[in-house]
């Protein structure tokens, strides 16, 4: 078998932590944990938690790993050093409006692409 046709049969995974940072640790040691049994993984965060994560653990944060993607979409948030879960009903009503769209297009992307994952 070809190590193309290996890596098209592994499992992918798509994480989208919401609506905070704090669900970000978690889904990312999960995130890990199927990464080293052969899962491609896809980690989507909002343009915010981006920012603040950054913030709290540095550039390095963000370092992947083979198979191991990160992608940002909008949240239709002002770029802000607050916290922007002080407002939950806007929070949700841009998660609604502004990062579906781009959440469900950032998918059919991914189920379209022929690069694995």
């Amino acid at each position: 078998m070809s190590p193309e046709s290996v890596a098209a049969e592994k499992p992918h995974a798509v994480f989208i932590p919401y609506p905070a940072q704090g669900h970000i640790y978690p889904l990312l040691k999960l995130a890990k944990l199927l990464h080293t049994r052969g899962f491609h993984i896809t980690f989507v965060y909002t343009e915010d938690i981006r920012r603040r994560l950054l913030k709290s653990m540095g550039p390095s944060a963000l370092d992947g790993l083979p198979d191991f993607r990160f992608h940002t979409i909008p949240d239709g948030l002002p770029p802000s050093d607050q916290d922007g879960m002080q407002d939950i009903p806007s929070l949700c009503e841009s998660t609604m409006n502004t990062c579906l769209p781009h959440f469900r297009d950032l998918l059919a992307r991914l189920n379209a692409s022929g690069d694995v994952p």
